[in-house]
């Protein structure tokens, strides 16, 4: 049991040190992705619909908090935002 929960949670850090990777890189937007499938940088409050971005699907890992894996994305907008999104669903 103790060898499973290292592994669980070395998922967790490895999705916690990818985001604060991206956000070192300046990728510093939070995105949202809305019902209507649009995204909401939660910043700037701005609506993007999935085709105005750029978006890269780069890691997958399990979420503590949301008991889900999650997908970590990130985003381009055309009037330069870049940012990070954290969604169940995988896009690219």
């Amino acid at each position: 049991m103790k060898n499973k929960s290292r592994r669980t949670n070395r998922l967790n850090v490895s999705l916690t040190k990818k985001v604060i990777e991206l956000q070192e890189m300046g990728y510093d937007c939070d995105f949202l992705l809305l019902a209507n499938g649009n995204l909401l940088c939660m910043q700037t409050n701005f609506n993007y619909p999935l085709n105005a971005v750029t978006i890269k699907r780069l890691e997958n890992g399990y979420d503590f908090l949301s008991h889900s894996y999650k997908n970590v994305h990130t985003i381009e907008t055309g009037n330069g935002e870049k940012g990070v999104l954290l969604s169940e669903v995988a896009l690219s």
